[in-house]
């Protein structure tokens, strides 16, 4: 089948091919990697635990939690660090709705002074009139610097990269979206040099009891006539076996390939040999190729 078709058009899809694979490989890695910088996030937050908060010296960090009343005012909140004299502050920034099932929520920031020795503090949130049940214990956690933080991170992604195993996750998602840009662009690429080989790509195989069913897509291109025989490469343009045309619907080819045609016209291989070898990712040649342009004539 490479005697008839262009040489040149035939190497270049093969080009583009290898070049779509190793992109594609490379956006599954940067997913991965991304998974898996979420997954240690996560796995650090557990350890950790939803009420120890770590800063450092003249630092902050955004807080929130469930009111325990209703329609509470600035005042109602109370906020105490252990010891009294602890080196942090509280500011509140107002109550709003929670963002799951609508339930009233506080926020507010919490942050270290700049003499703030390293250490384990506990703070203490409540409210007004509420019973002593209620109450909400956090711990704080001063580090004497973002080494001593980076050293003591629950998160193997931030011992490892000092950075948020969050940030690293999305910066990754991030990449691979623009890999993902270069997948399609080479796919694109693809179709059209597909459609100059006169060329569709096989989608699904079905085994049955006289012959394999064979669907291809024909990516815009008129399909053969009803019982036209089309021959079925790999991609690397040897033939597997010839099918004859049937029905098209919905942008794809129905063919089939009997099993005594195969054995008659593919005498090289067995009938297994033939159903394992013609697979998704075949090729099926629906038309001649499409002539080249001829070059611009010389001035």
């Amino acid at each position: 089948m490479q005697t008839v078709l262009d040489d040149d058009t035939w190497d270049a899809c093969q080009d583009i091919r290898q070049r779509q694979r190793k992109l594609g490989m490379v956006c599954a890695v940067l997913l991965a990697v991304a998974l898996l910088c979420l997954v240690d996030g996560l796995q650090g937050l557990m350890r950790s635990g939803a009420t120890v908060l770590e800063l450092l010296p003249e630092k902050s960090a955004a807080l929130s939690g469930p009111l325990t009343i209703k329609n509470p005012v600035t005042k109602d909140i109370e906020v105490s660090f252990t010891p009294s004299n602890a080196p942090l502050s509280f500011t509140l920034e107002g109550f709003f709705a929670g963002y799951w099932f609508g339930n009233g929520m506080w926020r507010g920031i919490v942050a270290a002074q700049s003499e703030a020795e390293p250490g384990e503090y506990h703070m203490r949130v409540a409210f007004r009139g509420a019973a002593a049940s209620t109450f909400q214990n956090y711990t704080v956690i001063v580090r004497a610097d973002a080494v001593d933080m980076r050293t003591h991170s629950t998160s193997f992604a931030h011992r490892l990269t000092g950075f948020n195993p969050f940030a690293l996750a999305v910066g990754f998602v991030g990449l691979a979206l623009l890999v993902g840009v270069g997948v399609y662009r080479q796919g694109s690429m693809i179709i059209r040099t597909l459609v100059r080989l006169g060329c569709g790509e096989i989608v699904r195989v079905q085994q049955e009891k006289d012959g394999l069913r064979l669907w291809c897509l024909l990516y815009g291109s008129r399909p053969p006539y009803e019982g036209t025989v089309c021959a079925v490469m790999t991609t690397e343009g040897s033939v597997l076996a010839h099918a004859r045309a049937g029905t098209a619907a919905k942008g794809s080819l129905q063919l089939f390939i009997p099993d005594h045609d195969r054995a008659q016209k593919e005498p090289a291989y067995t009938q297994d040999e033939i159903s394992f070898a013609v697979r998704p990712g075949c090729l099926v040649c629906l038309r001649p190729p499409c002539s080249q342009s001829p070059p611009a004539p010389a001035s």
